[in-house]
């Protein structure tokens, strides 16, 4: 079953943060989130935040990056871009493999200049990037390698946890992810400097350096703490169903599911397909119409696909946050945000069918993907 369950556990946990708070005894529930999660997932240094958005922040603010240094980023993802702008740095966007749909570590090494200070890798979908050569290209360079795990929790690369590659994790709790408390998320370390800096800026009271407040609310650590131990189900749940999506796409050579490596287990928070029928001769438009017909009406046609002012699914480069922005006072020259083209995000983002299984309902992915299955067989 891929639902989410709230019980007497979750209750109990709510109650024993109020209790708590009649003499702050409750902010104690956020220290016991992080060595509960850190057991999990086999981390020693975790820090439990707001949102995934902050912790991607903090880990720039963390390195002490300067304004008009670079940060190389996915471009189907919006947030390692906007964390790099949030700390007056430059997004530089780095092209993707066209079959996995995550970063390209090729297209890294030619985006690194003298001025890139870190990478941004987004687990996109759940499935890891390709961590080694992302890894050993950075550390070529002295880069700090960030993973961006909202997608991710419990995903495994050649037998490593996802999160713990790199130098930093973020792994994101918001109400569409697989432990979701409605906002809030965890930040892992395998750098102990980057570990005690951040704890030093996730301040709660007086910050010991200039930072946001990006502390993790009691109450989220109260819902955290019961959903954990439910967590690890959610995700093989997700798992199993994108089998199900998988086998409804079966034999048809014009849709062709996220390619997983063998090295590689996908938490399978999104279940992604890159959509080849206009190659056949099916317009987009005539293939989304016969899935709603047939019941398949919880797919997104292009990632991030709403027209806004103009812009419809495409690179996350092309939204007006990145088009529009006032150049940076502080950089120098008013150096402006100026992305690089990625052919394949260019090509590929607009022609992504994608669907969230994390949480929906267990009827609702099977009728999806009989649905689905339907659908492609009257274009056989």
């Amino acid at each position: 079953m891929a639902d989410r369950w709230y019980d007497e556990d979750d209750l109990a946990n709510i109650r024993r943060w109020f209790e708590g708070n009649q003499d702050s005894a409750s902010e104690k529930m956020i220290g016991e989130l992080e060595q509960a999660f850190g057991e999990a997932l086999g981390a020693e240094y975790v820090v439990a935040v707001g949102n995934a958005m902050y912790g991607l922040q903090a880990a720039l603010q963390a390195i002490y990056i300067k304004p008009g240094e670079e940060v190389i980023v996915d471009p189907i993802v919006v947030f390692g871009g906007l964390a790099a702008m949030y700390c007056n740095a430059v997004p530089v966007f780095a092209d993707i493999d066209p079959r996995t749909f995550n970063m390209s570590p090729q297209s890294l090494r030619e985006r690194i200049t003298p001025k890139t200070r870190a990478v941004i890798c987004t687990h996109f979908g759940g499935l890891p990037c390709e961590m080694d050569e992302i890894v050993s290209i950075a550390r070529e360079h002295n880069l700090t390698v960030i993973e961006d795990c909202a997608h991710a929790l419990y995903s495994r690369y050649k037998d490593r946890p996802a999160g713990l590659i790199g130098d930093v994790g973020v792994f994101s709790f918001n109400h569409r992810k697989q432990l979701s408390t409605g906002q809030g998320g965890i930040v892992t370390f395998t750098n102990e400097a980057l570990y005690k800096e951040v704890r030093r800026l996730n301040f709660g009271r007086v910050p010991e350096r200039l930072s946001w407040n990006g502390q993790m609310p009691g109450p989220v650590a109260a819902i955290a703490l019961s959903q954990l131990p439910k967590s690890r189900k959610y995700v093989e749940d997700d798992h199993r169903n994108a089998r199900l999506m998988n086998d409804a796409v079966a034999g048809c050579d014009w849709i062709a599911p996220q390619f997983v490596p063998a090295h590689s287990w996908s938490a399978q928070h999104l279940w992604s397909a890159y959509y080849g029928g206009e190659e056949r001769g099916i317009p987009m438009d005539d293939f989304r119409q016969v899935c709603i017909e047939e019941g398949a009406d919880y797919f997104l046609f292009g990632f991030m696909p709403k027209d806004w002012k103009g812009i419809k699914a495409s690179p996350s480069y092309a939204y007006p946050v990145f088009t529009e922005p006032e150049s940076c006072p502080h950089a120098g020259g008013g150096r402006r945000y100026e992305p690089v083209r990625c052919e394949n995000a260019e090509r590929i983002s607009p022609r992504l069918i994608n669907t969230t299984l994390s949480p929906i309902r267990q009827e609702r992915v099977e009728r999806l993907a009989e649905g689905l299955h339907r659908a492609v067989r009257r274009f056989a």
